[in-house]
C-alpha cells in the first residue's frame, strides 16, 4: 500500500538556481527509502520539502493520495516525524520533557501530556536505552545521546511516516549499529521510513529501496544490490571504491591509489 508520493518535485531558494529538480518516488508502508548522496546534492532540502516545511517550485508530494497543500499543518505533523540533521537547544528541559514533546500535535493549545504520554515517551526512552537519564537536563548529554532522545521524541510522537536526515551521523559505531536495527524493526511494524546517508554499508545492512541523489537529481535508484555499485559510487563520491562481501554481508571500502 502506497502511503506517500513524490512527483517531479523541484525547489530553489533564490528562484534561479534548483536545489532539486526531476524527482519523483513513491514508499508503501514498512519501506526503508535509503538516499545517499554527497555534500550539496540536494537530501536534506528534499526531506524538508516532503515535510512541507519548504514549498515546493514544482510537482506536488502526495500523503494518502492528498497534496500537502490541502492538507492542514497539524494533519501533516500527526502523520509525519521528521528528524532533522541538527539541533541545538539552549533550555534545560529533561530528556524525558523533550521525549514527551513528540505528543505536541497530537494536544490542543491549552492541553498538558497526560499520564499516557508520559509512559508513552518513557517506553520510548528505554527502547533506546535511555531511561537511566530521563531526568537529566537535555543541555547536559552528549552529542550521540541527544540524537537518541530526539528520535525517542519523533517515536513519541507516533507518526506513520518517519524522515530521518543523517540519523547516525552523531553515533559511535556501536549505537550506529544499534539504530540500524531500531530502524528496521520499525519498519517490520509497518512505519515507513525515508532517510538521508553518508554510509551505503547502512542501505546494504537494512534491505532497503535506494536512492542515489547527485547534483540533485536521483541517478540511479532500486534495491541496495543493483543501485549501490562501484560505477555509481565513484559517480557521486568521485573516489574508487570497493564492493565487497564479507561474511554474507556486503561493504564499501575506498580504494587507494
Amino acid at each position: 500500500m502506497m502511503i506517500l508520493q513524490v512527483d517531479d518535485v523541484k525547489f530553489s531558494y533564490d528562484g534561479k538556481r534548483n536545489v532539486f529538480e526531476h524527482v519523483s518516488f513513491s514508499v508503501e508502508k514498512g519501506e526503508v527509502f535509503c538516499i545517499l548522496g554527497p555534500n550539496g546534492s540536494g537530501k536534506s532540502t528534499l526531506l524538508r520539502c516532503i515535510d512541507a516545511l519548504l514549498t515546493l517550485d514544482g510537482g506536488n508530494v502526495y500523503l494518502n493520495g492528498k497534496t500537502l497543500a490541502s492538507i492542514s499543518r497539524k494533519k501533516i505533523a500527526t502523520d509525519i516525524g521528521f528528524l532533522p540533521q541538527l539541533h541545538v537547544s539552549t533550555f534545560p528541559f529533561s530528556v524525558l520533557e523533550v521525549a514527551v514533546m513528540g505528543r505536541s500535535p497530537h494536544l490542543g493549545l491549552a492541553d498538558s501530556p497526560s499520564p499516557k504520554d508520559y509512559a508513552l515517551a518513557e517506553s520510548n526512552l528505554k527502547l533506546l536505552g535511555l531511561d537511566h537519564l530521563a531526568d537529566k537536563p537535555y543541555t547536559k548529554i552528549s552529542g550521540g545521546e541527544r540524537q537518541l532522545a530526539l528520535i525517542a521524541m519523533v517515536l513519541t510522537q507516533q507518526p506513520r511516516i518517519l524522515l530521518l536526515d543523517e540519523p547516525t551521523s552523531h553515533l559511535d559505531f556501536g549505537n550506529q549499529v544499534r539504530m540500524l536495527e531500531i530502524i528496521k524493526n520499525l519498519s517490520q511494524k509497518g512505519l515507513s521510513i525515508i532517510l538521508t546517508t553518508h554510509f551505503p554499508d547502512h542501505a546494504f545492512h537494512l534491505s532497503s529501496t535506494v536512492a542515489m541523489m547527485n547534483k540533485g537529481s536521483f541517478i540511479a535508484s532500486g534495491t541496495a544490490e543493483n543501485v549501490i555499485t562501484e560505477a555509481n559510487l565513484k559517480t557521486i563520491y568521485g573516489i574508487d571504491v570497493k564492493v565487497a562481501c564479507f561474511d554474507s554481508s556486503k561493504i564499501c571500502v575506498p580504494v587507494k591509489k
